[in-house]
């Protein structure tokens, strides 16, 4: 009577040559905060004027972004290192508003979202939150920041968020702004508002 060894081998490598199920999800990376070491460098004495939200995958440009926004500074810090085959950098800038305002990157993650021939698309969703202060300083500021993040080949939204705070730290008329900025990574600037104000 034949041996029936070599069937159940070639059936077992059969069930496992078809992956037994759904094919896995998209990568996804929570949405999650940046860090203190991942923040480069932050200033407001105008050297991004206006709003302006800037993605930065290489060296020269890096050089030329950090060469603009350390200007206004006596003594530039140096430059930090920062390995684009691994991550790339961030710019948010608000535009003209008081010293009492700030801009940060809060968080970020890649999140799946359907396209429209309805297949899914994996996108990075940067958190971007503008703080306002009571008003007391009539005096001009230009809030920017430069983060470091991991590399990422695909689609960039911004999701604007806002609040007023005041410096009892209760935070008055809290509220997320319209998510309106969606940006390609494949271009260096991916956008940059009009206005400047911040208001």
């Amino acid at each position: 009577m034949p041996s029936m060894k070599p069937s159940l081998v070639l059936l077992a490598l059969l069930v496992v040559g078809c992956g037994g199920g759904p094919p896995p999800p998209p990568s996804q990376q929570p949405i999650a905060a940046v860090s203190v070491e991942e923040r480069l460098y932050y200033d407001n004495s105008g050297a991004y004027p206006d709003s302006t939200r800037l993605v930065v995958r290489d060296a020269e440009t890096f050089r030329q972004v950090w060469a603009q926004a350390t200007a206004e500074q006596p003594s530039p810090p140096p430059l930090p290192g920062v390995d684009f085959e691994e991550s790339m950098v961030l710019l948010v800038a608000a535009g003209r508003m008081t010293p009492e305002d700030r801009i940060r990157v809060d968080s970020v993650g890649v999140r799946s979202v359907p396209r429209t021939d309805g297949g899914q698309e994996d996108v990075l969703s940067v958190v971007v939150s503008t703080v306002r202060g009571c008003g007391r300083l009539a005096v001009d500021a230009y809030p920017m920041e430069l983060v470091r993040i991991p590399d990422f080949d695909g689609r960039i939204e911004f999701l604007e968020r806002s609040r007023r705070e005041c410096p009892n730290g209760l935070a008055l008329g809290a509220q997320r702004a319209p998510a309106d900025r969606v940006a390609n990574t494949r271009g260096a600037r991916m956008d940059s508002g009009g206005g400047g104000d911040g208001g």
